[in-house]
């Protein structure tokens, strides 16, 4: 599908805002549905049953940010569905968050003062809606990430949409009821194992809730809510409660990620529940920010320098 430029316009984030770091995560697996390069970021959209391209540019700087968006559709927009599309991009990617308080509490902290200070201005982001975010989430689950590339782009090839724009192929994941109409063993032809149905009974679940009303409901409720989804865990409920509905949570720690904890934070402990004390007793309702903030410090270092302890506990 060729997509045409329909629209652009400059946007200002809350400052102090920094792009690179609120764009892209070096941690996320290679998935085709987005590209980023330093300054620039370019995704598949779904918004109100119309697919679109859109593009980032990096015009300002983190104490005085400037966005230029791009909107690349098969017809032209009209302005009610613009406004519209915008604020929802505003909650994706939360450019008029306010962390100052965040800032102040821990800028001088000792563990975390240093890398709050290294990444001011990063926000809490996701590309994907919650349907989507399920079906890359059941890609990942018990592999590693050779055999998630893989399976995903044989997903997205029989089953995505294919968008053309400013020179970039992006793909977007299947529609829910597309997908179920496929039956559980064409999915299985594709090598996809046990997965063939936990994306049919996902996107069953999926249907039967309303995603944006639920950014609506107290963080026990929705929590209650996700947990009834197909697949979906203690573990795994938060990280859509981060990402998907921006609710910093942090409840569970599993077993992989509390060896990778016990680094960032410096103990001599792996037991998860003696290192979610300590996060309560140092961190309190900031835990989950702290670790996020600490995550991506060390996602960004494993970039560019190979981490051979990161490398080793990593679940892949």
């Amino acid at each position: 599908m060729k997509l045409e430029l329909v629209y652009s316009k400059i946007i200002h984030p809350k400052a102090p805002y920094n792009f690179d770091y609120s764009v892209h995560n070096p941690s996320h697996y290679p998935a085709p549905v987005a590209m980023w390069e330093s300054g620039k970021l370019w995704f598949s959209f779904r918004f109100k049953n119309k697919l679109l391209g859109i593009k980032f540019v990096n015009k300002g700087s983190v104490v005085s940010p400037k966005i230029l968006i791009k909107l690349y559709a098969k017809t032209e927009l009209k302005e009610e569905y613009v406004d519209k599309l915008l604020k929802e991009l505003n909650y994706k990617f939360e450019f008029d968050k306010n962390y100052s308080e965040f800032y102040k509490e821990f800028k001088k902290d000792k563990l975390v003062g240093g890398v709050i200070n290294k990444f001011k201005g990063m926000r809490n982001f996701c590309v994907e809606n919650l349907y989507e975010y399920l079906m890359i989430a059941i890609l990942l689950q018990n592999t590693h990430i050779k055999r998630t590339v893989q399976m995903t782009n044989i997903m997205l090839k029989k089953y995505g949409t294919n968008l053309e724009f400013d020179g970039k192929k992006i793909y977007s994941i299947w529609k829910p009821k597309k997908m179920l109409k496929i039956p559980e063993s064409k999915l299985r032809s594709l090598k996809v194992g046990y997965r063939a149905k936990n994306f049919l009974r996902a996107t069953e679940d999926y249907l039967k809730i309303d995603e944006f009303a639920m950014r609506n409901l107290d963080e026990s409720k929705l929590r209650k809510k996700l947990l009834e989804i197909y697949g979906v865990g203690p573990a795994s409920v938060d990280y859509i409660m981060n990402g998907v509905y921006h609710v910093k949570s942090l409840n569970v720690i599993p077993p992989w990620e509390a060896k990778i904890y016990s680094k960032l934070l410096d103990l001599k402990t792996e037991n998860p529940l003696k290192i979610m004390t300590f996060l309560d007793k140092n961190y309190e309702n900031y835990k989950s920010l702290i670790i996020g903030h600490l995550f991506m410090d060390l996602s960004w270092k494993h970039k560019f320098e190979k981490i051979d302890w990161m490398e080793k506990l990593l679940p892949f």
